[in-house]
């Protein structure tokens, strides 16, 4: 079956920037140019990620093949999360706390797992919104509200809006923001809406073009006043232009549209995806390398390591 090898190719670099997050890309080399790439255009990868598995939930969703999407992903996550459990598997006192501590991890995922946990948590509140038959505009108004809290509760916790309460440290956990419902669910939903309406054939691929272009502008401006503001602190996840640049780069690379046959290149990006943090902690434990030579490194061995899952997965057609 034909496919858009196009989107491929996107996945392939942003499965790269994934690995350049990780391994803090450019890091000391220029301090703003590492920002603006980790903590700034970067921070795209996973956001298209969601879209494009949105994009195509929608014909499981309307096939009535719901069932067997979520059992595929279902089972990638099981697979990634037994490998991964050598690092995330302890219970160092048998009480409550550690109990609770590893069923945390093991519903949202180790590390970069969060992402497939978030999808799979987005995809079961999706059907279930369908299932209500509620109306496009107010599934819209859910997207756009979800995505809204999410970039607030992002920045109330980077900036210490609510100091010295609760809030500050609830704010600033990663899972709060970065959940199914405030960051997975609002992308996951704007991919699944282009489909149903197909609003990467509507629009024309001049406007994406700009819009694209605007929404990289913003990205780079909202990631300069966060490294220039001395008030902020952390990492960010949850950009405001995100809503931007991340639909309309991925109807873009839909209607550049180059025609081919095969997944592997799809296959090599989640297999990047996957495996590269197993291979950035030996690199970073054992080496001096960091920053720009470690993110290639890591990048190089992961795709080596990718032409092997590829092989696997003839097989065993759920680790990727």
């Amino acid at each position: 079956m034909s496919r858009n090898i196009t989107l491929d190719v996107l996945k392939l670099f942003l499965a790269f920037m994934v690995v350049g997050i990780h391994a803090d890309f450019l890091d000391g080399v220029d301090p703003l140019a590492e920002y603006l790439t980790v903590q700034g255009v970067f921070r795209i990868a996973v956001p298209i990620f969601l879209i494009i598995n949105g994009f195509y939930f929608y014909q499981f969703l309307v096939n009535g093949k719901t069932l067997s999407w979520m059992k595929r992903v279902i089972y990638l996550y099981c697979f990634w999360m037994l490998f991964y459990s050598y690092a995330w598997f302890s219970i160092p006192e048998f009480n409550f706390i550690s109990i609770a501590k590893l069923f945390h991890t093991i519903i949202v995922g180790y590390w970069h797992l969060w992402y497939i946990s978030g999808m799979i948590g987005a995809a079961i509140l999706l059907a279930l919104i369908e299932k209500l038959k509620v109306s496009v505009v107010t599934l819209s108004l859910l997207m756009l509200l979800t995505f809204m809290i999410g970039v607030a509760i992002q920045y109330a916790g980077n900036y210490h809006v609510f100091n010295g309460s609760i809030l500050d440290k609830l704010f600033n956990l990663d899972w709060v923001h970065r959940s199914f419902l405030f960051f997975s669910f609002p992308f996951f939903c704007f991919g699944f809406l282009i489909n149903r309406f197909n609003l990467h054939k509507k629009v024309s691929i001049g406007l994406t073009a700009v819009l694209s272009v605007l929404g990289l502008m913003a990205l780079l401006s909202e990631s300069y006043i966060n490294y220039i503001e001395p008030a902020r602190e952390g990492g960010f996840d949850n950009f405001l232009s995100l809503i931007i640049i991340c639909p309309a780069l991925f109807v873009l690379f839909m209607k550049i549209n180059m025609q081919g046959y095969s997944k592997n290149i799809s296959y090599y990006s989640t297999g990047i995806y996957v495996i590269h943090l197993f291979f950035l902690k030996i690199f970073s434990g054992h080496t001096d390398l960091s920053g720009t030579s470690l993110t290639f490194l890591v990048i190089g061995v992961s795709l080596i390591a990718s032409f092997f899952l590829i092989k696997i997965n003839k097989k065993l057609k759920f680790i990727l």
